[in-house]
Protein backbone atom coordinates (compact mmCIF):
# COMPACT_ATOMS: atom_id res chain seq x y z
CA UNK A 1 0.00 0.00 0.00
CA UNK A 2 2.67 2.74 0.70
CA UNK A 3 4.16 2.11 -2.50
CA UNK A 4 1.73 2.27 -4.48
CA UNK A 5 0.71 5.68 -2.93
CA UNK A 6 4.38 6.74 -3.53
CA UNK A 7 3.93 5.89 -7.17
CA UNK A 8 0.60 7.82 -7.19
CA UNK A 9 2.00 10.57 -5.43
CA UNK A 10 5.02 10.68 -8.32
CA UNK A 11 2.45 10.39 -11.02
CA UNK A 12 0.64 13.87 -9.73
CA UNK A 13 3.44 15.29 -9.26
CA UNK A 14 5.29 14.88 -12.41
CA UNK A 15 1.52 15.62 -14.15
CA UNK A 16 1.47 18.62 -12.21
CA UNK A 17 5.03 19.43 -13.89
CA UNK A 18 3.80 19.00 -17.47
CA UNK A 19 0.84 20.74 -16.59
CA UNK A 20 2.91 24.05 -15.35
CA UNK A 21 4.97 23.29 -18.77
CA UNK A 22 2.33 23.37 -20.85
CA UNK A 23 0.72 26.76 -19.01
CA UNK A 24 4.00 28.33 -19.63
CA UNK A 25 4.42 27.28 -23.40
CA UNK A 26 1.16 29.15 -23.95
CA UNK A 27 2.08 32.47 -22.16
CA UNK A 28 4.77 32.56 -24.61
CA UNK A 29 2.76 30.93 -27.56
CA UNK A 30 3.59 33.89 -29.54
CA UNK A 31 7.14 33.63 -29.34
CA UNK A 32 8.04 29.72 -30.13
CA UNK A 33 9.51 28.96 -33.48
CA UNK A 34 10.37 32.28 -34.33
CA UNK A 35 13.27 31.24 -36.42
CA UNK A 36 10.52 29.94 -39.21
CA UNK A 37 9.33 32.57 -40.98
CA UNK A 38 6.01 31.28 -42.63
CA UNK A 39 3.44 32.16 -39.55
CA UNK A 40 0.87 29.44 -40.38
CA UNK A 41 3.75 26.27 -39.78
CA UNK A 42 4.52 28.09 -36.77
CA UNK A 43 1.54 28.37 -35.41
CA UNK A 44 0.58 25.01 -36.15
CA UNK A 45 4.24 23.33 -34.57
CA UNK A 46 4.02 25.68 -31.32
CA UNK A 47 -0.08 24.44 -31.22
CA UNK A 48 1.11 20.53 -31.04
CA UNK A 49 4.04 21.38 -28.73
CA UNK A 50 1.51 22.88 -26.16
CA UNK A 51 -0.78 20.35 -26.92
CA UNK A 52 1.64 17.18 -26.10
CA UNK A 53 2.37 18.51 -22.67
CA UNK A 54 -1.43 18.70 -22.06
CA UNK A 55 -1.87 15.07 -23.54
CA UNK A 56 0.95 14.19 -21.25
CA UNK A 57 -0.67 15.67 -18.51
CA UNK A 58 -4.27 13.75 -19.20
CA UNK A 59 -2.62 10.58 -20.08
CA UNK A 60 -0.98 10.78 -16.51
CA UNK A 61 -4.01 12.01 -14.60
CA UNK A 62 -6.17 9.19 -16.39
CA UNK A 63 -3.12 6.76 -16.36
CA UNK A 64 -5.73 3.68 -14.66
CA UNK A 65 -8.11 4.13 -17.98
CA UNK A 66 -5.01 4.25 -20.25
CA UNK A 67 -3.84 1.01 -18.39
CA UNK A 68 -6.74 -1.20 -18.98
CA UNK A 69 -6.66 -0.19 -22.98
CA UNK A 70 -2.48 -1.28 -22.59
CA UNK A 71 -3.61 -4.25 -21.46
CA UNK A 72 -6.24 -4.99 -24.68
CA UNK A 73 -4.01 -3.49 -27.27
CA UNK A 74 -0.64 -3.12 -26.29
CA UNK A 75 1.62 -0.43 -24.61
CA UNK A 76 2.87 1.14 -28.18
CA UNK A 77 -0.19 0.69 -29.51
CA UNK A 78 -2.20 2.44 -27.22
CA UNK A 79 -0.06 5.66 -26.94
CA UNK A 80 0.51 5.79 -30.73
CA UNK A 81 -2.92 5.55 -31.27
CA UNK A 82 -3.91 8.43 -28.33
CA UNK A 83 -1.13 10.68 -30.02
CA UNK A 84 -2.28 10.15 -33.68
CA UNK A 85 -5.72 11.11 -32.50
CA UNK A 86 -4.57 14.29 -30.75
CA UNK A 87 -2.51 15.25 -33.51
CA UNK A 88 -5.26 15.11 -35.91
CA UNK A 89 -7.92 16.73 -33.57
CA UNK A 90 -5.58 19.34 -32.49
CA UNK A 91 -4.38 20.29 -35.96
CA UNK A 92 -8.17 19.73 -37.21
CA UNK A 93 -9.70 22.28 -34.80
CA UNK A 94 -6.78 24.88 -34.59
CA UNK A 95 -6.59 25.20 -38.29
CA UNK A 96 -10.60 25.80 -38.23
CA UNK A 97 -10.41 28.24 -35.89
CA UNK A 98 -7.22 29.94 -37.29
CA UNK A 99 -9.37 30.48 -40.73
CA UNK A 100 -12.33 31.69 -38.59
CA UNK A 101 -10.37 34.13 -36.97
CA UNK A 102 -9.42 35.85 -40.18
CA UNK A 103 -12.62 36.16 -41.55
CA UNK A 104 -12.91 39.87 -42.08
CA UNK A 105 -16.20 39.94 -40.34
CA UNK A 106 -15.04 38.62 -37.62
CA UNK A 107 -11.51 40.79 -37.46
CA UNK A 108 -14.25 44.14 -36.98
CA UNK A 109 -16.77 42.14 -34.45
CA UNK A 110 -16.50 42.98 -30.54
CA UNK A 111 -14.22 41.16 -28.07
CA UNK A 112 -17.39 38.96 -26.67
CA UNK A 113 -18.42 39.07 -30.17
CA UNK A 114 -15.25 37.28 -32.02
CA UNK A 115 -14.70 35.28 -28.81
CA UNK A 116 -18.12 34.02 -28.66
CA UNK A 117 -17.54 33.21 -32.56
CA UNK A 118 -14.52 31.27 -31.65
CA UNK A 119 -16.17 29.12 -28.91
CA UNK A 120 -18.32 27.82 -31.38
CA UNK A 121 -16.01 27.42 -33.79
CA UNK A 122 -14.04 25.50 -31.39
CA UNK A 123 -16.65 23.41 -30.06
CA UNK A 124 -18.28 22.91 -33.55
CA UNK A 125 -14.96 21.65 -35.30
CA UNK A 126 -14.12 19.73 -32.08
CA UNK A 127 -17.06 17.63 -32.16
CA UNK A 128 -17.04 16.74 -36.12
CA UNK A 129 -13.68 15.44 -35.67
CA UNK A 130 -14.01 13.76 -32.33
CA UNK A 131 -16.61 11.49 -34.19
CA UNK A 132 -15.35 11.49 -37.55
CA UNK A 133 -12.23 9.82 -35.36
CA UNK A 134 -14.22 7.04 -33.40
CA UNK A 135 -16.14 6.14 -36.50
CA UNK A 136 -13.14 5.14 -37.95
CA UNK A 137 -11.25 4.20 -34.86
CA UNK A 138 -14.37 1.73 -34.09
CA UNK A 139 -14.37 -0.20 -37.79
CA UNK A 140 -16.97 2.66 -39.32
CA UNK A 141 -19.21 2.46 -36.98
CA UNK A 142 -21.03 5.18 -34.84
CA UNK A 143 -20.82 3.93 -31.29
CA UNK A 144 -21.04 5.73 -27.79
CA UNK A 145 -21.93 9.31 -30.07
CA UNK A 146 -23.19 10.82 -26.76
CA UNK A 147 -20.02 9.91 -25.01
CA UNK A 148 -17.85 11.23 -27.79
CA UNK A 149 -19.92 14.54 -27.98
CA UNK A 150 -19.75 15.19 -24.76
CA UNK A 151 -16.07 14.60 -24.56
CA UNK A 152 -15.47 16.62 -27.26
CA UNK A 153 -17.94 19.25 -25.83
CA UNK A 154 -16.38 19.38 -22.85
CA UNK A 155 -12.86 19.85 -24.05
CA UNK A 156 -13.40 22.60 -26.78
CA UNK A 157 -14.59 24.78 -24.00
CA UNK A 158 -11.86 24.18 -22.11
CA UNK A 159 -9.37 25.48 -25.27
CA UNK A 160 -12.33 28.19 -26.16
CA UNK A 161 -11.84 29.36 -22.26
CA UNK A 162 -8.10 29.34 -22.35
CA UNK A 163 -8.07 31.11 -26.28
CA UNK A 164 -10.14 33.62 -24.55
CA UNK A 165 -8.29 34.10 -21.37
CA UNK A 166 -5.07 34.49 -23.43
CA UNK A 167 -6.25 36.71 -25.61
CA UNK A 168 -7.67 38.74 -22.87
CA UNK A 169 -4.38 38.75 -21.42
CA UNK A 170 -2.75 39.98 -24.95
CA UNK A 171 -4.92 42.59 -25.40
CA UNK A 172 -4.49 43.87 -21.50
CA UNK A 173 -0.58 43.76 -22.65
CA UNK A 174 -1.42 45.43 -25.39
CA UNK A 175 -3.42 48.43 -23.51
CA UNK A 176 -0.81 48.82 -20.99
CA UNK A 177 1.49 49.27 -23.47
CA UNK A 178 -0.02 51.82 -25.38
CA UNK A 179 -0.88 53.86 -22.27
CA UNK A 180 2.75 53.77 -21.17
CA UNK A 181 3.51 54.97 -25.14
CA UNK A 182 0.99 58.04 -24.82
CA UNK A 183 2.70 59.07 -21.60
CA UNK A 184 6.25 58.84 -22.92
CA UNK A 185 4.81 60.93 -25.92
CA UNK A 186 2.91 63.58 -23.91
CA UNK A 187 5.99 63.79 -21.45
CA UNK A 188 8.66 63.69 -24.73
CA UNK A 189 5.94 66.41 -25.64
CA UNK A 190 6.09 68.11 -22.43
CA UNK A 191 9.99 68.69 -22.51
CA UNK A 192 9.52 69.73 -26.32
CA UNK A 193 7.71 72.41 -25.22
CA UNK A 194 9.71 73.25 -22.19
CA UNK A 195 13.20 73.60 -24.27
CA UNK A 196 11.32 75.55 -27.22
CA UNK A 197 9.96 77.93 -23.81
CA UNK A 198 13.07 78.25 -22.58
CA UNK A 199 14.88 79.43 -26.18
CA UNK A 200 11.49 81.57 -27.01
CA UNK A 201 11.91 83.30 -23.60
CA UNK A 202 15.49 84.28 -24.18
CA UNK A 203 16.72 87.52 -26.23
CA UNK A 204 19.64 88.97 -25.56
CA UNK A 205 19.98 90.80 -22.67
CA UNK A 206 22.89 93.21 -23.89
CA UNK A 207 20.25 94.38 -26.54
CA UNK A 208 17.73 95.10 -23.87
CA UNK A 209 20.21 96.93 -21.89
CA UNK A 210 21.31 99.08 -25.08
CA UNK A 211 18.09 99.70 -25.70
CA UNK A 212 16.85 101.13 -22.83
CA UNK A 213 20.37 103.31 -22.69
CA UNK A 214 18.55 104.45 -26.13
CA UNK A 215 15.20 105.38 -25.06
CA UNK A 216 16.52 106.47 -21.88
CA UNK A 217 18.89 109.35 -23.85
CA UNK A 218 16.33 109.69 -26.59
CA UNK A 219 14.01 110.98 -24.13
CA UNK A 220 15.71 113.79 -23.38
CA UNK A 221 17.09 114.57 -27.23
CA UNK A 222 14.06 113.40 -29.48
CA UNK A 223 11.17 112.49 -27.16
CA UNK A 224 9.18 111.11 -30.93
CA UNK A 225 12.04 108.65 -31.39
CA UNK A 226 11.96 107.62 -27.60
CA UNK A 227 8.19 106.72 -28.17
CA UNK A 228 8.75 104.75 -31.79
CA UNK A 229 11.64 102.56 -29.88
CA UNK A 230 9.70 101.74 -26.63
CA UNK A 231 6.38 101.08 -28.70
CA UNK A 232 8.74 98.76 -31.31
CA UNK A 233 10.80 97.23 -28.22
CA UNK A 234 6.96 96.38 -26.46
CA UNK A 235 5.46 94.69 -29.81
CA UNK A 236 9.17 92.68 -29.72
CA UNK A 237 8.37 91.22 -26.19
CA UNK A 238 5.04 90.80 -27.04
CA UNK A 239 6.00 88.51 -29.78
CA UNK A 240 8.64 86.79 -27.28
CA UNK A 241 6.17 86.38 -24.42
CA UNK A 242 4.26 84.19 -26.89
CA UNK A 243 0.98 84.69 -24.96
CA UNK A 244 -0.72 81.97 -28.11
CA UNK A 245 1.97 79.35 -26.72
CA UNK A 246 2.82 78.32 -30.22
CA UNK A 247 6.11 76.82 -31.24
CA UNK A 248 5.67 78.23 -35.14
CA UNK A 249 4.87 81.67 -36.59
CA UNK A 250 3.91 82.32 -39.95
CA UNK A 251 6.78 83.52 -42.69
CA UNK A 252 4.99 87.37 -42.40
CA UNK A 253 4.78 87.09 -38.79
CA UNK A 254 8.72 86.40 -38.19
CA UNK A 255 9.74 89.13 -40.61
CA UNK A 256 7.78 91.43 -39.28
CA UNK A 257 9.15 90.72 -35.97
CA UNK A 258 12.57 90.92 -37.17
CA UNK A 259 11.81 94.25 -39.02
CA UNK A 260 10.54 95.37 -35.67
CA UNK A 261 14.22 94.40 -34.28
CA UNK A 262 15.92 96.42 -37.36
CA UNK A 263 13.77 99.16 -36.71
CA UNK A 264 14.89 99.68 -33.15
CA UNK A 265 18.67 99.23 -34.24
CA UNK A 266 18.26 101.40 -37.00
CA UNK A 267 16.57 104.82 -34.71
CA UNK A 268 19.64 103.82 -32.40
CA UNK A 269 22.22 103.94 -35.61
CA UNK A 270 20.59 106.03 -38.17
CA UNK A 271 21.95 106.40 -41.40
CA UNK A 272 24.41 103.65 -40.34
CA UNK A 273 22.08 101.19 -40.83
CA UNK A 274 19.92 100.06 -43.71
CA UNK A 275 17.75 96.78 -44.72
CA UNK A 276 15.53 95.55 -47.14
CA UNK A 277 13.34 92.60 -47.10
CA UNK A 278 11.99 90.55 -50.41
CA UNK A 279 9.44 88.29 -49.36
CA UNK A 280 7.81 85.94 -52.09
CA UNK A 281 3.73 85.53 -51.43
CA UNK A 282 3.45 81.95 -51.79
CA UNK A 283 5.38 81.84 -48.59
CA UNK A 284 4.39 83.83 -46.47
CA UNK A 285 1.86 81.51 -44.51
CA UNK A 286 4.58 78.57 -44.41
CA UNK A 287 5.53 78.17 -40.72
CA UNK A 288 8.99 78.72 -39.04
CA UNK A 289 9.96 78.38 -35.34
CA UNK A 290 9.49 81.41 -33.53
CA UNK A 291 12.61 84.31 -33.39
CA UNK A 292 14.13 82.03 -35.84
CA UNK A 293 15.48 85.10 -38.24
CA UNK A 294 16.17 87.84 -35.06
CA UNK A 295 19.42 86.06 -33.88
CA UNK A 296 20.73 86.21 -36.94
CA UNK A 297 19.90 89.80 -37.80
CA UNK A 298 21.41 90.37 -34.52
CA UNK A 299 24.53 88.96 -35.88
CA UNK A 300 24.58 90.97 -38.23
CA UNK A 301 24.12 93.88 -36.70
CA UNK A 302 26.83 93.00 -34.10
CA UNK A 303 29.80 91.66 -35.79
CA UNK A 304 29.19 94.63 -38.70
CA UNK A 305 27.92 97.51 -37.59
CA UNK A 306 28.83 97.41 -33.53
CA UNK A 307 31.99 95.82 -34.67
CA UNK A 308 33.34 98.01 -37.87
CA UNK A 309 31.39 101.03 -37.13
CA UNK A 310 30.89 101.41 -40.72
CA UNK A 311 27.74 101.72 -42.87
CA UNK A 312 26.12 98.16 -42.30
CA UNK A 313 23.53 97.04 -45.23
CA UNK A 314 21.28 93.66 -44.60
CA UNK A 315 19.30 92.25 -47.48
CA UNK A 316 16.89 89.10 -46.37
CA UNK A 317 14.83 87.38 -49.35
CA UNK A 318 12.56 84.36 -48.29
CA UNK A 319 11.15 82.58 -51.37
CA UNK A 320 10.14 79.01 -52.43
CA UNK A 321 12.49 76.91 -54.06
CA UNK A 322 12.22 73.07 -55.30
CA UNK A 323 9.65 73.02 -53.12
CA UNK A 324 11.53 73.72 -50.06
CA UNK A 325 11.49 77.13 -47.92
CA UNK A 326 14.43 79.00 -48.86
CA UNK A 327 15.84 82.07 -46.23
CA UNK A 328 18.78 84.05 -47.29
CA UNK A 329 20.16 86.29 -44.88
CA UNK A 330 23.13 88.56 -46.23
CA UNK A 331 25.07 91.44 -45.00
CA UNK A 332 28.21 93.65 -45.99
CA UNK A 333 30.17 93.11 -42.95
CA UNK A 334 33.33 91.31 -41.98
CA UNK A 335 33.44 87.62 -43.61
CA UNK A 336 32.95 84.49 -41.85
CA UNK A 337 35.89 82.75 -39.94
CA UNK A 338 37.12 79.58 -41.16
CA UNK A 339 36.04 78.09 -38.36
CA UNK A 340 32.87 78.62 -37.22
CA UNK A 341 32.01 78.74 -33.48
CA UNK A 342 28.48 79.37 -33.49
CA UNK A 343 27.34 81.39 -30.26
CA UNK A 344 24.00 81.32 -28.27
CA UNK A 345 21.94 83.22 -30.56
CA UNK A 346 22.71 80.66 -33.90
CA UNK A 347 22.95 77.41 -31.61
CA UNK A 348 19.40 78.34 -30.79
CA UNK A 349 18.42 78.40 -34.11
CA UNK A 350 19.94 74.84 -34.60
CA UNK A 351 17.94 73.58 -31.56
CA UNK A 352 14.56 74.74 -32.69
CA UNK A 353 15.08 73.24 -36.27
CA UNK A 354 16.28 70.56 -34.38
CA UNK A 355 13.29 69.90 -32.48
CA UNK A 356 10.41 71.07 -34.90
CA UNK A 357 11.82 69.92 -38.39
CA UNK A 358 14.33 67.25 -37.68
CA UNK A 359 16.33 65.95 -40.28
CA UNK A 360 14.69 68.24 -43.04
CA UNK A 361 16.37 71.53 -42.95
CA UNK A 362 20.17 73.14 -43.78
CA UNK A 363 21.77 75.58 -42.83
CA UNK A 364 25.16 77.30 -44.56
CA UNK A 365 27.38 80.47 -43.93
CA UNK A 366 29.17 81.48 -47.00
CA UNK A 367 31.33 84.29 -47.96
CA UNK A 368 31.18 83.84 -52.05
CA UNK A 369 30.44 85.58 -53.70
CA UNK A 370 28.67 87.56 -51.19
CA UNK A 371 28.37 87.20 -47.06
CA UNK A 372 25.19 85.23 -46.40
CA UNK A 373 23.41 82.43 -43.82
CA UNK A 374 21.57 80.41 -46.08
CA UNK A 375 18.55 78.24 -44.60
CA UNK A 376 16.74 75.39 -46.25
CA UNK A 377 13.53 73.93 -44.79
CA UNK A 378 12.50 70.87 -46.78
CA UNK A 379 9.55 70.26 -44.50
CA UNK A 380 7.26 72.56 -45.89
CA UNK A 381 3.95 73.18 -43.10
CA UNK A 382 1.42 75.91 -44.61
CA UNK A 383 -0.52 77.89 -41.34
CA UNK A 384 -4.32 76.72 -41.76
CA UNK A 385 -6.95 78.62 -39.34
CA UNK A 386 -9.27 76.57 -38.03
CA UNK A 387 -12.61 77.48 -40.12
Amino acid sequence: MPHSILIQALIVVFATMLLAIGLFLLSIYKRLFSGIRNIWIRRNLAVLSIAIFFWLYILLMFSGEIATNVGKKGFVGTILKELGQMFICVVFVFNVVWLVSRMPAVKKMSFVKHHAIIIISIVASAAFIFVAVSYVDNGMQIRDIHKQLMYAYFYAIVTGLVYTAVNYVELERKRKLNEKELELTRLMALKTKAELDALHSKINPHFLYNALNSIADLSITDGKKARQMTVALADLFRYSINYSDHNYSTVKEELEMTEVYLQIEKIRFEDKLTYSISLANDVSQYLVPRFMLQPIVENAVKHGLKATGKMTKIDIEVKNGNGSLQIFVGDNGPAFPDELVPGYGVKSIYDKLDLLFPDNYEIHFSNHPSKKVSIYIRKLIKNEPAV
